[in-house]
């Protein structure tokens, strides 16, 4: 893509964000309370067809460079992390459904000249549970997962699941299956009981002795896919890293966003004059812009990094990877610092869970225990760093 084509994608969608800006808005409280995204929220997120900036254009998709996709996911969670999370996984596992399902599955279900036609959303854990046995035409599929962010309001429920019959070569892993069901056929459990992150509805769920049939298989998930081009072909720890790494982003602009407006006017009881006159105030403020410049700053460094360096051997990919999961928790430890410094200065109105900077606080600390930031990645870089070996991921 020509940076004249990037710059017009990045205008058009940020036009796009910001025309739903005031619903996503005014839907966050909604959202926390139903714990799950409102059908306004859904309604808005589909009228700018977010959920397909992953999805390759053929299939009626955007397939926008990962630093609009950034800057988009980036929008939205600034107006509601909740949203913003779903948004980023919906979008990502649409992808995998046009991009993995057989190739008649997927021109039925992603089919744009339909009068009635909008992108269908996809939701699901990936890490294998549960038992898949093959029957004629498909497999019953046993199974309980979990982290199923936008199930509530998806289309399609995916689950990975071992397959019954042949043993495994010894040393070898169990073989698995990972198929998609339609969210009617599967049962959600009402566990999404949370510290934070409550809009995002990331149940439990179970496939009940349930019947997939061979056509809702997904191939190659870890494996360039079935068809697309551009940025959706990247091995996953480096294709979910940019829109993951924009729900953070977005907590922290809110979060200075929220201090600017209420600085002014906000008290103190131990101190005269406003919040926003205090010369500890202003320093530790302005560390905490510097901070959420660097985010923004890097951020777009390494979605052009992401998407242009290239991948010509396993190692290469291993060690671009484990660089965007450091990313990822260097900007998430990073959103909760500055979140953190708001919080300290914003007083005892605080403490209430009507705060919006509570909730920010809440909403960074529960997304930090994602699998993909976790301590590994510093770990797994330090290696590289040091010339030590790094094995693929498990």
């Amino acid at each position: 893509m020509t940076l004249s084509g990037l710059s017009e994608q990045r205008r058009e969608w940020r036009e796009r964000a910001e025309s739903i800006d005031a619903i996503v808005r005014a839907e966050a409280d909604r959202n926390d309370q139903l714990r799950h995204l409102s059908a306004a929220t859904m309604e808005a997120l589909h009228g700018i067809d977010a959920f397909g900036i992953c999805t390759p254009v053929e299939l009626g998709g955007s397939d926008l460079h990962p630093v609009a996709q950034l800057e988009t996911v980036a929008a939205v969670s600034a107006a509601d992390p909740s949203t913003g999370w779903n948004l980023m996984n919906g979008c990502q596992e649409s992808a995998w459904l046009a991009t993995r399902l057989p190739e008649d599955t997927a021109r039925r279900i992603f089919n744009p000249n339909r009068s009635d036609w909008r992108l269908p959303v996809a939701a699901g854990g990936l890490a294998p549970v549960g038992e898949a046995r093959p029957v004629e035409g498909g497999w019953i599929v046993n199974a309980r997962s979990a982290w199923a962010s936008g199930i509530h309001t998806a289309d399609y429920v995916l689950i990975q699941s071992f397959l019954t019959g042949d043993e495994p070569e010894p040393g070898q892993p169990r073989p698995t299956l990972t198929v998609a069901a339609r969210r009617e056929d599967v049962e959600i459990e009402d566990t999404w009981h949370t510290l934070g992150m409550r809009g995002t509805g990331s149940a439990h769920y179970r496939f009940d002795e349930l019947f997939v049939r061979q056509e809702m298989k997904l191939e190659n998930l870890e494996l360039p896919p079935l068809r697309g081009e551009g940025f959706v072909t990247r091995p996953n720890p480096i294709f979910l890293v940019p829109a993951m790494y924009a729900t953070s982003l977005g907590i922290a602009r809110r979060a200075l966003e929220e201090f600017a407006a209420h600085a002014p006017a906000g008290q103190r009881r131990a101190y005269r004059g406003s919040i926003g006159d205090r010369e500890r105030v202003q320093h530790d403020i302005g560390e905490a812009q510097a901070m959420l410049e660097a985010i923004e700053g890097y951020g777009r460094h390494l979605c052009e990094l992401l998407h242009d360096a290239p991948i010509e051997s396993e190692a290469q990919t291993v060690r671009l990877g484990d660089q965007a999961r450091s990313a990822y928790r260097w900007c998430n430890q990073t959103t909760e610092r500055i979140v953190r410094t708001v919080h300290d200065h914003m007083g005892g109105a605080d403490v209430f869970e009507s705060s919006l900077i509570q909730r920010l606080l809440r909403d960074i600390q529960t997304s930090s225990q994602h699998v993909m930031p976790g301590d590994s990645a510093y770990v797994r870089l330090g290696r590289h760093r040091l010339g030590l070996e790094v094995g693929p991921w498990i």
